[in-house]
């Protein structure tokens, strides 16, 4: 079974690009443009990993994961933190956050498909890190 992976993000152009490269891996692509949609979504459709933007409407990304990893229905979920504010400190503030890894807009392909190999080898075979 194909891995699923919900990604968060508000921005349509940089969802449809996450979903393209997620579907070009072989993965089931789950949407939220919301922190609020997202919470939902991960308890009930249990994505094996979350691709989360820092800078949401309403809900931040960072308390959108505190949420998720204080929940042990998603708390082993692994959450990727997607940020176009790569300022210093920021990646801390993630990790501080709950986010297991940090990736920067504009997205490098390369660094996105090293990040989701990591996280869903072991729902491929068990090649992950995890």
């Amino acid at each position: 079974m194909a891995p699923r992976v919900l990604v968060v993000e508000d921005n349509p152009v940089n969802l449809e690009l996450v979903a393209a490269l997620l579907e070009s891996e072989g993965c089931g692509v789950i949407l939220a443009e919301t922190a609020d949609v997202s919470l939902r979504l991960a308890a009930t459709e249990r994505p094996d990993l979350i691709v989360m933007d820092i800078q949401l409407p309403g809900m931040s990304g960072h308390d959108a994961t505190r949420r998720l990893k204080a929940d042990p229905a998603t708390a082993g979920i692994p959450v990727v933190a997607l940020t176009a504010h790569a300022m210093r400190g920021e990646e801390a503030r993630a990790r501080e956050a709950g986010f297991d890894a940090f990736l920067t807009k504009p997205i490098d392909t390369q660094a996105f498909r090293e990040t989701l190999r990591l996280f869903l080898g072991n729902v491929r075979g068990g090649q992950g890190a995890q």
